[in-house]
Formats: C-alpha cells, sequence, structure tokens
C-alpha cells in the first residue's frame, strides 16, 4: 500500500478484531475436539475396551461398543471442520487476506442456509417424522423387550428407565406390548411390564431395574387407573416436555443464526475494506 494511503477505519478495525478474537476461540475448541477424536481412534486402551466388552453374551443383551469409533470419526470430523473454518476466518482478518475472507464468509452462509432450510423442513415434515420415530419405537419393544428378566437386553433396560421416568406406558399406551411377534413371551399373566406401574415415594432411577419403592403388587396383572399408567403412553408424555423447553430450543437455534449471520457481514464487509484498499494502489 502507498504511503500516506487509506488505512481501516475505526469501524473495520473493530470488525476485524471481533473477528480474530472469536474465531481464535473457536480454533481451540476445534483443535481439542480433534484431539479428542484422535485420542478414541488410536488410544490402546480404548480398543481393548472395545475388544473386554464387544463378548457374544453381550452383544446378545443388545451392548456394542463399536459406537465409540464412530464417536471418534464424529469428533474428527468436526473438531476439523471447527479448525477449518477458524483458521479461515483468523488469519484472513489477521493477515487481510480477501480469498481467505470471501471463502470463510461464503461457507458461513452456506451453513446458515442450511440451518433455515432444516428449519423448514422439520416444520414442514413434522407429521411424518413423528410416524415414523413411533413405528420405530413400536418396533424396538416388540422386537427387544423382554420383560422383567435378570437376562435383560439393553433395549429392556431402556423402555423401564423411561417407563418408570417418566410415568408412561409403551409408546402410546400399554397395548404397544401386545403386538403380534413380540418377544416378551414370558409373561405370567403379566398385561403391562412393572414398570407402568405406580411407585409411591419414588425416586429418578435410570438403572432399569426395578427401583425399591411401593407399589401395588397387582399391578401388572390387573392394572387400573389408581395403581398403574397403563393408558399413558410415552410418546406424548416426552414430546409434551419437549414443547415445554421448545421456546429454549428455538432461542438457542435463532441465537446460532444470529451469530451465523454476523460472521457472514462481518467477514463480507472486511473483506470489501481490504479491495478498496488494494484499488487504492
Amino acid at each position: 500500500m502507498a504511503k500516506g494511503g487509506p488505512k481501516l477505519g475505526c469501524g473495520a478495525k473493530l470488525v476485524r478484531f471481533t473477528l480474530v478474537f472469536f474465531n481464535l476461540i473457536f480454533f481451540i475448541l476445534g483443535c481439542l475436539i480433534l484431539a479428542l477424536g484422535i485420542y478414541i481412534l488410536v488410544d490402546p486402551s480404548v480398543k481393548q475396551l472395545q475388544t473386554i466388552a464387544n463378548t457374544k453374551e453381550l452383544q446378545k443383551s443388545g451392548i456394542d461398543l463399536t459406537y465409540i469409533d464412530k464417536c471418534g470419526i464424529a469428533f474428527c470430523v468436526f473438531g476439523g471442520f471447527m479448525f477449518l473454518i477458524s483458521f479461515l476466518g483468523c488469519c484472513g482478518a489477521l493477515k487481510k487476506v480477501k480469498c481467505l475472507l470471501g471463502l470463510y464468509s461464503t461457507i458461513l452462509l452456506l451453513i446458515l442456509i442450511a440451518e433455515i432450510a432444516i428449519g423448514i423442513f422439520a416444520a414442514v415434515y413434522s407429521s411424518k417424522f413423528k410416524e415414523l420415530l413411533t413405528k420405530t419405537l413400536r418396533d424396538s419393544i416388540r422386537d427387544q423387550y423382554m420383560g422383567q428378566m435378570s437376562n435383560k437386553t439393553l433395549g429392556s433396560v431402556a423402555w423401564d428407565a423411561v417407563m418408570y421416568n417418566f410415568e408412561c406406558c409403551g409408546v402410546y399406551n400399554y397395548s404397544d406390548f401386545n403386538q403380534t411377534n413380540n418377544v416378551w413371551t414370558d409373561r405370567q399373566d403379566a398385561v403391562t411390564p412393572m414398570s407402568c406401574c405406580k411407585f409411591k415415594n419414588k425416586k429418578i432411577d435410570w438403572s432399569g431395574t426395578l427401583p425399591n419403592s411401593t407399589f401395588d403388587i397387582n399391578c401388572y396383572k390387573n392394572p387400573n387407573e389408581n395403581n398403574s399408567n397403563y393408558k399413558i403412553g410415552c410418546y406424548e408424555k416426552i414430546n409434551g416436555l419437549i414443547n415445554v423447553y421448545s421456546v429454549v430450543v428455538i432461542a438457542v437455534a435463532i441465537g446460532i443464526g444470529f451469530f451465523l449471520l454476523l460472521g457472514v457481514c462481518f467477514g463480507f464487509y472486511l473483506c470489501k475494506r481490504i479491495r478498496d484498499m488494494d484499488d487504492y494502489i
């Protein structure tokens, strides 16, 4: 730039400092997440844990630790993406490189468009999603729920924990446990799982085992509205809880969108100011 030529004004300098500061933070976070992902994938102790845990007995119970590798890959992808984006923003603003700032702003704009598209898709196809989700959940009851047994599958533990803590029964109601080809055959006259009963003085317990709480011993053989939650579906119960916190979820999504928009505007603005300085030469 020629001596005495134009320099970045106070506004542009503030934008530049803001981009460098926040992208430096995301750069460090991206490095940490990437390092965690690499650690999960290469650490011998993690591999040994998978080897020990993935026995035939545990696999029959629905426990499979191969998902640990998938988590490691996901951490690497997400951390690497954060690393790349923050590197473009930080170096582009610090060194005043137009192409890096332009690429940085374009990628943020694409992410913002994708977020808006996902929101629209979720709103338009919410009923289809509900239909698919409830079918999947009912199929998991039919194929995995084994009832009150000592060799319960992971699916059984999960369902018992959900029904006990959310005080519900099945996806829609107790009839979900009466599907054709249901794997729960050793019922001993039980109409509902014991976890569908109403427990007195109960405490939150996600172990999926029968808690040490008092209840009507006949509740799972002769359920009624006084001793059982057999008519209350877990989907509507959990969905109602989600709706309570939907405002928070929407606020977070709007906040993320707002910061993405700021990043796009700041990036393109700084890129234009640098180009104007180059044109002056």
